[in-house]
């Protein structure tokens, strides 16, 4: 019976309500362009591919029988022939069929796979943010498509070869001669009915013979930011990685502090920019399944992209949720975390973290949560963020609270799975409001951070600062306390704030770190035991005044 309950409690307490997710509020009105926003990307026809080898030879000969013709569109003769025909296969064109999470995160775990959950050889209508393939069941995972060399030895994940490849821009025998790629590339991509007319617009007739028109290469980069309403203005996305792609040829850049990428790479043509909004350790998918993306322009030259409605205090642009969610997420993960755990990270025994941005009506009726029980080869994402047509602030720290569940499960499965069973069985809520009072401070100091220490708004206070909240409530409401900033801050609300009300906390505890209060968290198995380790494990000149405040609430 201890056995099937612990395999019960570790599968099913993620995502039980009272145990780790956020209250829930009113979030106002749905976006007209809610439906519009999220619909699925959706493919036009299947294009011939240029980068085939058989298609390459016939350019490779087409460019030969012209050598020595002229009123053709390039001058063959004029350009640095190889002695040989350098077209063989060099690249294999790949189909995954990852049959589950498992086999998935195989492909996820392998950082030299560019990755995409579309074909690359299809036109792509506008707009759309994420892609599914109709013929696979939506609670498994989509094709994944990729370009590798023929030699790489990828994972054993099912698999068709779709075509074999030779791209002469990644052929080490052809290096330097950069005309002559040029031209070859050009040749196929015209036989193919691949120049569209931007690029027939690169040649020109000269005198008695078209020649083509060699242009720069060009490198991608740009800036990515989103509208914030609390900001009020764009600010940078940090940390999203960007990528430009042009046929199988994929360049790619993170953003840095200003918002700011440079692939690493470059193009002589134009080439597709995305975003896909996943990093190793986390990925976005819209909804519960689906990766999300944001398809940008197919262009040369700079992508300067503003996510979100200027001038909206909510957040009602698909774009801009992802955004925000990224944020959270990278910054929990990437920065140092004011030196706190991270939530698991992706290995080769731990999967990537998934975070659903649901913005349906019907599912932010339900509360965000954290389901720690998905993380154990499922499809299911990990984290779920409801926060559509919230204020961009509550977007962000949700999503930090949300993922502080996930860490705090982590640093101590024991202790974190003793506290769900205490609540489960006894119904006690003191041990549910270590679960959540600690993510709640853990929200609050990264939105503080964020909001007051980064764009210095100095007067900002997250839902308060948590000040407002009195002790005298139903049991239920005794679980989100402010615990945590009380240990922070130097504000003693009964007194500062409400003039000696009882019916507020009183606070004479100040000076502690968020590192600190996590340490005394750390195998907490009740809330008396994180007051008691607080004690033990620190020195704090207000340490006498702890049983005071963690009496508050739970006694």
């Amino acid at each position: 019976k201890i056995l099937i309950l612990s395999l019960f409690l570790s599968t099913i307490f993620g995502c039980n309500e009272l145990i780790d997710v956020v209250e829930t509020e009113n979030t106002g009105s749905f976006s007209t362009t809610e439906t519009k926003d999220k619909e699925m990307i959706r493919l036009g026809k299947r294009l011939e591919n240029p980068y085939s080898v058989d298609n390459m030879t016939k350019a490779w000969y087409s460019l030969l029988e012209r050598r020595e013709k002229s009123n053709q569109r390039i001058e063959p003769d004029q350009l640095e022939f190889p002695l040989e025909m350098p077209v063989r296969t060099t690249h294999h064109y790949l189909k995954f069929r990852p049959g589950s999470d498992e086999e998935l995160e195989q492909l996820v775990d392998d950082q030299n796979l560019e990755l995409y959950d579309y074909p690359l050889d299809f036109e792509m209508e506008e707009g759309g943010t994420f892609y599914h393939d109709p013929a696979v069941p939506e609670d498994l995972p989509t094709y994944q498509y990729v370009a590798v060399t023929a030699d790489y030895r990828v994972p054993n994940v099912r698999r068709d070869l779709i075509e074999e490849l030779y791209i002469p821009e990644e052929d080490p025998e052809l290096e330097g001669n950069e005309d002559f790629i040029d031209a070859l590339v050009d040749e196929a991509l015209f036989l193919t009915g691949n120049l569209d007319a931007e690029d027939m617009n690169e040649r020109v007739e000269s005198g008695s013979s078209n020649q083509r028109i060699m242009g720069r290469r060009w490198t991608p980069a740009g800036t990515v930011t989103v509208w914030d309403g609390i900001v009020g203005r764009y600010v940078p996305v940090v940390g999203v990685e960007v990528r430009a792609r042009r046929w199988f040829t994929t360049k790619k850049g993170a953003t840095n502090n200003q918002g700011q990428f440079w692939c690493d790479g470059s193009f002589r043509r134009r080439a597709r920019y995305t975003i896909k909004w996943q990093r190793y350790h986390y990925s976005i998918s819209s909804g519960t399944f689906g990766q999300a993306y944001k398809r940008g322009p197919k262009q040369s030259g700079d992508w300067n992209t503003a996510l979100g409605r200027r001038g909206s205090l909510l957040v009602d642009d698909v774009q801009q949720y992802y955004a925000l969610i990224h944020q959270a997420a990278y910054d929990y993960y990437y920065s140092d975390r004011f030196g706190i755990s991270s939530p698991p990270r992706n290995s080769f025994w731990r999967p990537q973290t998934k975070i659903a941005a649901d913005i349906s009506r019907r599912q932010n009726e339900k509360p965000s949560h954290a389901a720690m029980y998905a993380r154990i080869g499922s499809i299911l994402p990990s984290i779920y963020i409801r926060k559509w047509n919230s204020s961009p602030d509550r977007v962000y720290a949700v999503t930090a609270h949300e993922l502080s569940h996930y860490a705090h499960w982590d640093m101590n499965r024991d202790a974190f799975r003793n506290l769900c069973i205490d609540f489960i069985t006894n119904g006690r809520n003191d041990d549910n409001a270590v679960i959540e009072s600690w993510a709640s401070g853990v929200e609050w100091q990264f939105a503080q951070n964020r909001y007051k220490n980064l764009f210095g708004l100095n007067r900002y206070q997250y839902e308060g600062n948590y000040q407002y909240q009195p002790i005298f409530s139903e049991p239920s409401d005794l679980v989100y306390t402010s615990i945590v900033v009380d240990m922070i801050d130097n504000e003693n609300q009964r007194i500062t704030i409400h003039r000696g009300n009882v019916a507020y906390p009183v606070d004479q505890v100040s000076g502690y770190t968020i590192q600190q209060i996590e340490q005394g968290l750390r195998g907490a198995r009740s809330w008396n035991a994180w007051k008691e380790n607080m004690i033990s494990r620190h020195d704090n000149d207000t340490e006498d005044f702890l049983n005071e405040l963690f009496g508050n609430w739970h006694r």
